[in-house]
């Protein structure tokens, strides 16, 4: 379903949460849902850095990592393309997202020994997680978050109602340094997985980003797997120190998400 239909009326909305219902029964497979785009998405991110630091435009995707010998060992510790005053890299513990509800750890995530995009455990589908090679929140460029939908034994899972967020929704990720880096929602998309626009997604920008990225469509039950990847674009609007209040709020449990619908 169309993100635009579920906003048109009752008769939609209906509709929608019909939708929703259904989709308790479906199975999300245990291995990776962005397994066929990992080495291309790291390739970008690698690349674009290199080509901002070159003054040049970020590659078109390639299977072939790029070569750094030249280079920092970091290949993102390079001179903002901007000159802008962005954050320095620290590691983001939580992410929070109040109109859905959404108050979620963070673990770190990497390639698999496929060169899959590893997932948080099937087993934590609360749990949210970064991608450690990209960039921090607060760095330029996207920082990218990947969650589950679902899963067999949970249900609804952290990024369950992501496909609600609208133009305007806040979303707030803290950092290990006791920073809360502060995003707007700017779009959301879904694409047909053969089609992701990688470089849209995943490019460097001259400016701080967030993209969450979780499944979306219908649950091919043949394949095992989604039809689409669902990608929520959101802005840099500034950074605060954490508050009292920042700290003591409490974290999503295992079972919360699982009365969604």
């Amino acid at each position: 379903m169309e993100r635009g239909d579920a906003r048109k009326g009752g008769g939609a909305d209906a509709a929608h949460s019909s939708a929703r219902k259904d989709a308790r029964a479906r199975v999300h497979r245990p291995e990776s849902a962005f397994g066929p785009v990992a080495f291309t998405v790291l390739s970008i991110l690698l690349a674009g850095g290199l080509g901002l630091m070159a003054g040049g435009a970020a590659p078109l995707p390639s299977w072939r990592m790029p070569d750094f010998g030249a280079f920092s060992d970091d290949p993102f510790a390079v001179a903002d393309p901007a000159g802008g005053d962005w954050l320095d890299r620290s590691e983001p513990t939580r992410v929070d997202i109040p109109s859905i509800g959404v108050h979620a750890p963070l673990t770190a995530l990497d390639l698999d020994y496929r060169g899959d995009f590893e997932v948080p455990a099937l087993w934590r589908p609360h749990e949210a997680g970064w991608f450690e090679p990209g960039p921090t929140p607060g760095e330029f460029g996207p920082t990218v978050l990947l969650g589950h939908v679902d899963t067999e034994r949970s249900g609804p899972a952290v990024f369950y109602d992501v496909d609600r967020l609208e133009e305007g929704d806040a979303i707030e990720v803290a950092r290990e340094d006791g920073l809360v880096v502060a995003y707007e929602v700017t779009a959301v998309e879904s694409y047909a997985k053969e089609r992701l626009p990688y470089e849209d997604v995943f490019g460097v920008e001259a400016v701080p980003a967030l993209r969450l990225i979780t499944c979306g469509g219908e649950f091919d039950r043949a394949s095992g797997d989604y039809a689409e990847n669902l990608v929520v674009f959101a802005a840099y609007t500034g950074h605060r120190q954490a508050t009292e209040e920042d700290r003591d709020r409490p974290l999503n449990g295992r079972a919360h998400f699982k009365d969604r619908d």
